[in-house]
């Protein structure tokens, strides 16, 4: 398998930065080696991915050659480091407690199930199957990443760090097996990363191994990291960014670390927007602390960082400046409007999100609580100016990726800055009051920028992994360890739902299901359609009929909204013919891009629509299409979620 040349490639720069850091005494160098490697890989791809896109050059050849001249790169320098150097020997060994080592096995055994999960499930998140995946099939068929001519904008807009890596992988394997593991190996990376920054945060070896477990069992980041979102990527990413921030302002300025503090935050912010949100109480911290020290010639070290994070975005940049004139898009709903009680009313629903448990009773007095809360305020619990589309607010109990709440880690939160305040022997750490105020900061500012969405709690994940640390440091003070020790165990024992009953990809069964259906007994197309089952059929049969004419170039025309992913999972498979598919009638600001190569000289031979306004045919570049096949509503398991039918049209 191809897809192992990049996996070697990190393994030799991990050694590299392993033997380095070991030369410099530094402990535990494994974890900062893992970080500082994962940082370079990263940084390393995206430089290949804009190099082949500007040449139209990302092909397997191409990619496969790149990815071999890395891997060798790499592999000669850590030889040469190896002769240099004579070999290391560890003096100092840190013997954990049984119940550490216990509580490491633990976390070794979620990471592990979440793994399974990811490599064996296939990406059927509704985001994936609309812009995650679908913009890298286009980028892989392209053979670029430029800007194309589609009816879904996100496609586009969206910063597509996560997506690199998918691409890759998918190009090199051939299929999407390894996409769900990207958000996987960013779990597993801020579990690492956590420790550290406890490790910055003065806690002990218990401290950090706490760390290790909270962030383990994060309800949403369990569900997340087998699927093809990205908030577990950009998490991470924040994570490096954070645990270097703290290494400087402990250590003092150095270009090593300047480099990794702008890579790290550079490919955060290539990932999602988000990362602008939550680093700039950080970099307010840094540029205080920096001042103190440096005084006017901080300029230097802020300029260095500045420089990395915005050219990893540069292409990017450029991008969206080809197409829309500017290199910044909204990324995100933000509100329309924002006072005092409508910025608490949206720090008092997203914290709701988070409040959903299986009592219904429970949860319908948190709603009534919140609502009261409002009719104090003077608002409605729905205002348009601060809430997504037409959404009603409501408590959230779910085992999906998109919603689930984090009941007991925001009870831990509330719990570990309450005896924060109160305990003054660990209020006097400083460093700790700035990160926590930090994290404050910039849930404040998501909940001031933002609008509320069912959605939201996806944004905090970043927030729950970086309050692990903090969480850990304050309650591994407790004198009483059994308290502490009761709460890790319940903490793995409360994370066996969220592992096991996946709403998306169940270990053993679908908790809403009736019979045992579950990721080793369904067959990968039938897991595809797995939470909106009535889609199958109508996307199956416009395929098999588009293929029973022997078309191979395949028009679409889709709403912002629809699945576009399945067509090109169904087209491929069990076909040695290639098939294109490109968007048709595109009538937003993307459709200048129908005047360049490739896009020119596409004449379908079949056109699928769903979207409304369809009826018997359609036109595309003065040529009719007419209607040959149409199945019935696109639907969901006992509501219609879409009255238009999927219909092909095929050329006169």
């Amino acid at each position: 398998m191809f897809v192992v040349i990049p996996l070697l490639s990190f393994y030799f720069i991990f050694l590299i930065f392993y033997k380095r850091l070991n030369k410099l005494g530094s402990l535990p160098c494994w974890r900062s080696a893992f970080l500082s490697a994962s940082i370079v890989w990263a940084v390393i791809l995206t430089a290949i991915t804009e190099f082949l896109s500007v040449l139209s050059l990302i092909t397997f050849n191409w990619v496969l050659t790149s990815w071999g001249l890395v891997c060798t790169a790499s592999a000669l320098i850590y030889l040469v480091l190896g002769r240099r150097q004579k070999p290391i020997v560890q003096t100092t060994t840190i013997k954990l407690p049984r119940f550490e080592l216990l509580l490491l096995l633990s976390i070794s055994a979620i990471v592990i199930m979440v793994g399974l999960t990811a490599l064996w499930a296939p990406p059927n998140n509704w985001d994936s199957m609309t812009y995650h995946m679908s913009r890298v099939v286009h980028w892989i068929q392209n053979k670029s990443v430029a800007n194309y001519p589609t009816n879904i904008l996100r496609q586009l807009k969206y910063t597509p760090g996560a997506e690199f890596i998918i691409m890759h992988f998918q190009i090199l394997s051939g299929g999407d097996r390894f996409a769900n593991l990207v958000q996987w190996f960013s779990m597993l990376g801020s579990i690492i990363g956590v420790s550290l920054i406890a490790k910055q945060l003065r806690a002990g070896i218990r401290g950090q191994v706490f760390s290790a477990v909270i962030c383990a069992t994060i309800p949403m980041g369990i569900l997340q990291g087998s699927s093809t979102q990205t908030d577990y990527v950009v998490t991470f990413w924040m994570v490096c960014f954070i645990y270097y921030i703290l290494l400087i302002l402990k250590e003092g300025i150095k270009y090593s670390l300047l480099l990794k503090v702008g890579a790290s935050l550079g490919l955060a912010m290539l990932t999602k927007g988000t990362a602008y949100i939550y680093a700039f109480p950080f970099l307010v911290w840094f540029i205080f602390s920096g001042f103190k020290r440096l005084r006017w010639n901080l300029w230097e070290p802020v300029l260095i960082i500045a420089i990395i994070a915005l050219f990893i975005n540069f292409g990017y940049y450029a991008r969206n400046f080809d197409l829309y004139g500017h290199p910044f898009v909204p990324l995100i709903h933000t509100t329309d409007s924002m006072t005092v009680p409508l910025l608490i009313s949206n720090i008092v629903r997203n914290i709701g999100l988070h409040l959903g448990t299986s009592v219904k009773l429970i949860n319908l007095a948190t709603f009534k609580v919140i609502k009261l809360i409002h009719a104090i305020l003077g608002i409605a619990i729905n205002d348009p100016r601060i809430t997504f589309g037409a959404r009603n607010f409501f408590i959230p109990f779910s085992f999906h990726e998109d919603s689930t709440a984090n009941f007991v880690h925001l009870v831990l939160i509330i719990v570990s800055v309450t005896i924060f305040f109160i305990a003054s022997r660990i209020r006097k750490h400083r460093d700790l009051i700035y990160y926590l105020t930090a994290l404050v900061g910039g849930f404040f500012i998501l909940c001031y920028f933002i609008k509320w969405s069912p959605w939201n709690s996806r944004y905090h994940l970043s927030l729950f992994v970086l309050f692990c640390p903090f969480i850990a440091m304050v309650l591994s003070r407790i004198s009483n360890h059994k308290i502490t020790n009761f709460i890790g165990v319940f903490l793995i024992l409360s994370s066996f739902p969220w592992i096991f009953f996946n709403d998306s990809r169940p270990l053993i069964k679908n908790f809403r299901a009736s019979k045992i259906e579950n990721i080793f007994n369904t067959s990968r197309i039938e897991q595809y359609f797995r939470n909106w089952r009535g889609f199958k059929d109508p996307y199956m049969g416009a395929v098999q009929f588009i293929k029973s004419k022997g078309c191979s170039d395949v028009g679409i025309i889709l709403d912002e909204n629809d699945w576009e992913y399945p067509f090109f999972v169904l087209l491929q498979k069990n076909n040695t013919r290639v098939f294109r598919i490109e968007h048709v009638n595109v009538n937003n600001i993307s459709a200048i891009k129908y005047s360049i190569y490739p896009f020119n000289d596409f004449n379908p031979c079949a056109i699928i629509s769903i979207k409304s306004g369809h009826e018997n045919k359609i036109v595309n570049k003065d040529t009719v299409y007419v209607k040959e096949w149409s199945s019935g509503p696109v639907v969901r398991p006992g509501t219609v979620v879409r009255s238009r039918p999927v219909r092909v049209f095929i050329k006169r």
